[in-house]
């Protein structure tokens, strides 16, 4: 196992930890995970909840949707847009999402993808690598997220990290945007942004809203919802 990979399983396991700190997964915890997929390392939600068939899979991509559905039969899975869920106000108690906002596009197509996080979940936990770590592990290059969006897709295009043939090469065009603490702060309000570090630096941040950050403790089944619009 690389480097990178060992440093990728370690930050998982610490996300989970810290998602488990703040929202216990019970059996009757209603969960959707917005770009759901199978983690080899057992340390994501899918892998972990106690009653998978509570857990909704939404993936753009079919060909994630079904490895989930060959392995996990009784999960709920669903070909989705992030930025446009197909489901109702507050129909979930929980909604995750593990690194998957920084590829959905433009600052406006991730203030979208955050509203429908916030309109189908009572409570949600969104991670997203730390733009300002001096390393970026899509690309494998570093200070490139230092850069503006533009010019780090430039570099990329020129010379980055093929995750599919295992080795650096020209070419790539990756849609990534990487978000700062402040950007979260604004995409979610009223939410608090967490960091998960492995390094010596947060590679990770965290956001972490809803009910339960409220203190109202009505995020449990079976209690009144309250509205996110």
């Amino acid at each position: 196992m690389s480097i990178f990979n060992t440093l990728s399983q370690i930050s998982r396991r610490r996300k989970l930890e810290l998602l488990c700190s703040v929202f216990p997964l019970s059996p009757h915890i209603r969960v959707l995970d917005v770009g759901g997929e199978l983690d080899a390392g057992k340390a994501l939600l899918i892998e972990n909840h106690p009653d998978r068939s509570m857990v909704t899979v939404v993936n753009l991509r079919e060909q994630h949707v079904e490895r989930v559905r060959s392995r996990y039969p009784e999960v709920r899975t669903q070909v989705a847009d992030a930025r446009k869920l197909p489901f109702s106000d507050n129909e979930f108690d929980l909604v995750f999402s593990n690194a998957v906002i920084e590829h959905v596009g433009s600052l406006n197509d991730q203030q979208q993808m955050a509203s429908e996080v916030m309109r189908v979940g009572r409570n949600w936990f969104v991670t997203t690598p730390n733009r300002w770590f001096p390393f970026e592990f899509h690309l494998r290059l570093p200070m490139v997220s230092w850069l503006p969006a533009p010019m780090m897709l430039r570099v990329a295009n020129m010379w980055s990290y093929d995750h599919v043939q295992r080795r650096y090469r020209s070419g790539i065009r990756q849609q990534i945007r990487l978000l700062t603490r402040s950007e979260l702060e604004k995409m979610f309000p009223g939410s608090r942004v967490d960091s998960v570090r492995v390094t010596i630096w947060p590679e990770t941040l965290v956001v972490v809203g809803g009910e339960a950050l409220e203190g109202q403790g009505a995020w449990l089944p079976g209690a009144p919802r309250a509205s996110h619009s």
